[in-house]
Parts: structure tokens; C-alpha cells; sequence
């Protein structure tokens, strides 16, 4: 089996974050989002693996250059989502398409997967069911088959959306052959329901469209609450004896936890990270190579090499890479961009900073 996940696009949706990063790219539980699809997808025996890239395609070659069986492929004209996948026509066994911005169970995988085996048709979509249908395709079904797909509809007739994960043959390279254009691949699956037999599975565990920075950030949440099921904690990792662990805890290679720190719920911390004396985290990720000092961090995502200083709080936010938050400043609800600054005594309530943003001091931002 081969996989291949469109990667191209630019997600202007994400920003701040794509700026530095293509979506794949950007840390979910202390990893790339395409790293956690590249494991679930290995995990099913996926033997080659395709990372469809435009924007910011030098990270990925530089992420996977030593990955044996995974290949970046140039789309060199963004003519959409069909487009991605029809770069890589070369393929003449079944396939399964992730789109890249999505976050789901290595167990839906293998459930999609089972389901095409059994019934041997031209495709098989993964399906969710969603609280706000009208921003996907929407999907109607007859007798285990999809009947057709209707693209962000203004009445959606039922919740049944399509996720952007698929199984095809490769006669769907003949399909998107034909289409002149920008190739939505949508478009070219419902010509294949048309025609041919198209079933569907359905999510039973989680599957996150990370489609703004709310639901990066709830993918982070999501990821954390499935996938941490127990405390881990690296054999060269450093916990002094006066740190408290309380909860299900990944700690990673040569992270350092000082004493009177405190972690609780379901947290990752990242290599090479330092969590000093007297900081709280609950229900978050930090990213490798970051410093906290005294600082407390609740139901946040923060990127690589960050920089927190004492009596500094994060709340229900996403903090991009590079960034260095001094002492005693409050941050909550807010996206802040790779790079930032953000000066002592800060008050920032519910906003978006660009990357390299720069704050004065005793600053407030709502």
C-alpha cells in the first residue's frame, strides 16, 4: 500500500504559524502534524509514503532526508487538491490520500483500510460526523454506498462529512486526468461515485479538520487526551525528587524538571526542554528546547525553543516558535506569532500577534 499526503497549500487560515512553517510542519504534541500521519500510516504497512509539498518545501526535505520510504513530490502549479494527487499518477496499486492539516487515530486508519479490502471498491472515504456541516462536504448515503457528495451546502440533508481522508485505485488518476483547470478532488471523487462503487467508514475514536488556530489548538488538546494514556518519562530525562508529576505525562530525552515544579493532566514536554523551580503546566504542550522559569502554562500549545519568564501566565493559547515572554504578564485566548516579544507586565486577552510582534512595557492588548 501507498499513501500520499497533499502538503502544498499555504493555509492562510493558520497565520501566524505558516509563515515560518508549511502546515505539515506545524508541532502537534511536541511533533509535526505529518509526522504523527507518517506513523499511524506505517503502523498499517504502508510501505512508500508521498509528501506532496509547494510552500515551504526545503522543510520537508530537510525533515525526512533520511527517511528510507518517505518522498516529497513538487506540485508545481497549486491547481488544487486533485492537482496534489495527480502528481503522483505514477502509482498502479490502491493508495490512501490524507490531506496534511488533519490529525486522526492510527485505529480509523486501519478501520478505512479494512473496509476497502472487504469490499474491493473503487474508493472508500472516511466519514465524521460534524456540529457545523455546511463548511465540508457533506455526504449521502444508500445502502453502505456513498450516492454523492455535496460541496459546503447551504442546507446540509444530514451531519455526514466528508473527512479528506481516502482510499482510491488508481482509475482515479484517469478521472483527474480529464479535468481541465483547478482539479478539486472532491469533484473528481463524486465523477467516481457516479460511475463506480464508492463505500465509506466511519471515525469512531477522533479526527480534528485543523482549518483555523482554534482547531490547532483543539487538535493539540485532542491528540494529548487519546494518545497520552500513561506517564513516560525518558530514561535520560532529569525529574529532581521535589518535582511533582501528577497525571498521565510524556517527559522526553534530556528534558530537565527542577525542583517544587509542578506538571498535571495530560502534558508533553518536549526534549531538551527546562521546567524550572516553582513553574505549574496542566493540560499542555512544550515543544523541544524551550525555557520555563516560575511561570504557569493551562491548556496551551507552545511551539519549539520558547522562552517563559517568572510569574507569567498562558491560558488557552498557542504561543509560535522563538518567542520570549518577561515576567509577569498574563496571556489568554490569543495566538502569538513565531518570534515575538512580548515586554514585563503585558496584559494580551484574545488577539493574533504577527511573527517578530513586539510589545512595550505594561502593554494591554484585547
Amino acid at each position: 500500500m501507498k499513501a500520499v499526503i497533499p502538503c502544498a497549500k499555504k493555509e492562510e487560515s493558520l497565520y501566524p504559524f505558516t509563515e515560518s512553517k508549511p502546515t505539515g510542519m506545524i508541532p502537534v504534541m511536541g511533533k509535526p502534524i505529518v509526522k504523527h500521519l507518517i506513523s499511524d500510516l506505517q503502523s498499517q504497512e504502508v510501505d512508500d509514503i508521498y509528501i506532496v509539498a509547494n510552500h515551504r518545501e526545503e522543510d520537508f526535505r530537510e525533515e525526512f532526508d533520511e527517511y528510507t520510504n518517505v518522498n516529497i513530490v513538487t506540485q508545481e502549479e497549486l491547481n488544487g487538491t486533485g492537482g496534489a494527487v495527480e502528481t503522483c499518477s505514477f502509482i498502479e496499486e490502491d493508495f490512501i490520500v490524507i490531506n496534511g492539516d488533519v490529525v486522526t487515530s492510527g485505529e480509523d486508519i486501519s478501520a478505512l483500510l479494512e473496509k476497502h479490502r472487504e469490499n474491493n471498491s473503487s474508493s472508500t472515504i472516511l466519514a465524521a460526523t460534524e456540529e457545523s456541516p455546511e463548511k465540508f462536504g457533506v455526504l449521502s448515503i444508500k445502502n453502505d454506498k456513498v450516492e454523492r457528495i455535496t460541496e459546503k451546502p447551504e442546507e446540509p440533508e444530514n451531519p455526514l462529512v466528508n473527512t479528506g481522508i481516502y482510499v482510491f485505485n488508481p482509475e482515479i488518476f484517469s478521472i483527474l486526468d480529464e479535468m481541465e483547470g483547478e482539479k478539486e478532488l472532491t469533484y473528481a471523487v463524486q465523477k467516481m461515485v457516479e460511475e463506480q462503487d464508492v463505500r465509506f467508514e466511519m471515525v469512531e475514536n477522533y479526527w480534528i479538520d485543523i482549518g483555523s488556530n482554534r482547531k490547532l489548538w483543539k487538535a493539540d488538546r485532542v491528540k494529548r487526551e487519546n494518545e497520552i494514556l500513561k506517564t513516560d518519562i525518558h530514561e535520560d530525562a532529569q525529574v529532581h525528587g521535589d518535582a511533582v508529576i501528577d497525571g498521565e505525562i510524556i517527559i522526553e530525552k534530556n528534558a530537565q524538571i527542577n525542583p517544587g515544579a509542578v506538571i498535571e493532566g495530560k502534558t508533553f514536554i518536549g526534549r531538551n526542554s527546562v521546567i524550572g523551580s516553582n513553574t505549574l503546566i496542566r493540560d499542555s504542550t512544550v515543544t523541544r528546547n524551550s525555557r520555563l522559569r516560575g511561570a504557569s502554562v493551562d491548556k496551551s500549545l507552545l511551539f519549539e525553543k520558547n522562552i517563559i519568564d517568572p510569574l507569567t501566565h498562558l491560558e488557552d493559547c498557542i504561543l509560535g516558535e522563538e518567542s520570549d515572554i518577561k515576567s509577569n504578564t498574563t496571556i489568554k485566548e490569543s495566538f502569538i506569532g513565531p518570534r515575538s516579544f512580548v515586554e514585563m507586565n503585558n496584559s494580551i486577552y484574545g488577539v493574533k500577534f504577527v511573527p517578530d510582534a513586539r510589545t512595550d512595557l505594561g502593554e494591554i492588548s484585547k
